[in-house]
């Protein structure tokens, strides 16, 4: 199965890859790069002279271990994506879905120009209601709320609980409906949306693994209440995930990753909003957003992915709820 995916990179005296689920894509491209010297950095007005890109990148290196892994890897990056590293953001980890929902509620009550959520899963059901009452009632409130959710992974969900929020102004698209007679561009069962992203007013984003279902609402570190024996019931599966809460000049990548999957999909045109409001100094962190899609030839994050794994020189830490190596990856580790 091809899905769209989104991956974040962070550059600290670390870096890693933060993707949302994903099946086994193709790589093509040559990882062999040349230096980082030329790289540049994009900050709130816009790129960064060359001179002032090395020496912020310079610093960083020289806060890691002097392995080489952050000018190879970096140069990797930058030779595989069309996307820039930009500066000045704020990134916040939100360790598992009560935390995530309560810093996406908030959010979305503060919205005043639009909303844009993307998701594989979207349930009927307490959290899922949860995030339709909230979204009605902005819109209601005149913000443009724009929902893209992916056919199969919405199958469960009855046609009724979307057709509420259509029914109260908010622009609903199908990606790739499972009925090819509804299919608005070249059908293929196995193309897939699974990413996860939540964007409000164009200036705080949210992406990572989780879906909008009340599976994730238990939480990896709460306690559970102690009953008695005789009426303990059997114990609800949780799933537990990660996300991650952006502000900042990468906001407005994602914002373009959002919508060239609604134009792709041949979405309906969308009303006039402020998509891309000025860039704000929020934070010191570097941040390159890289998304992939079905129609790439190869996958972006993927490629990003084996490049940190080849070129670690002291230890790799991994963790995903799924673990189905291709032989490039199982190459990688090995």
């Amino acid at each position: 199965m091809r899905s769209a995916r989104l991956s974040l990179v962070l550059v600290l005296s670390t870096m890693g890859t933060l993707t949302a689920c994903s099946s086994l894509p193709v790589l093509i491209p040559d990882l062999r790069t040349q230096s980082t010297r030329h790289i540049r950095l994009q900050g709130v007005q816009g790129p960064i002279s060359a001179a002032k890109s090395g020496a912020i990148l310079d610093a960083l290196q020289r806060r890691a271990p002097d392995t080489g892994l952050f000018e190879r890897h970096l140069a990797r990056e930058d030779a595989l994506t069309g996307s820039p590293l930009t500066m000045s953001n704020q990134v916040i980890l939100l360790e598992d879905g009560p935390a995530t929902y309560r810093a996406m509620f908030a959010a979305l009550e503060a919205a005043t120009d639009h909303i844009h959520l993307e998701t594989y899963i979207l349930e009927d059901d307490a959290i899922g209601r949860q995030f339709a009452d909230i979204l009605i009632r902005k819109q209601q409130a005149g913000v443009q709320v724009n929902l893209i959710r992916d056919s199969a992974g919405t199958l469960s969900t009855p046609a009724a609980f979307f057709q509420r929020l259509i029914d109260h102004g908010v622009q609903v698209l199908e990606f790739n409906p499972l009925n090819p007679l509804e299919s608005r561009v070249a059908w293929a069962l196995n193309q897939r949306d699974h990413r996860k992203l939540l964007i409000v007013d164009g200036r705080v984003a949210f992406l990572g693994g989780i879906n909008i279902s009340s599976v994730y609402s238990g939480g990896s570190f709460s306690r559970r209440v102690a009953r008695p024996r005789a009426v303990q019931a059997e114990p609800t599966p949780t799933w537990r995930d990660t996300d991650l809460q952006l502000r900042g000049p990468v906001v407005a990548e994602l914002q373009k990753l959002f919508l060239d999957t609604w134009a792709r999909q041949r979405g309906p045109t969308l009303s006039p909003r402020n998509a891309f409001p000025t860039p704000e100094h929020a934070g010191t962190h570097l941040v390159r957003a890289i998304g992939s899609s079905p129609e790439e030839a190869f996958s972006q994050i993927y490629a990003t992915l084996l490049s940190a794994i080849g070129g670690a020189e002291t230890s790799i830490q991994l963790t995903n709820a799924y673990f189905a190596p291709d032989p490039q990856l199982l190459d990688a580790l090995e």
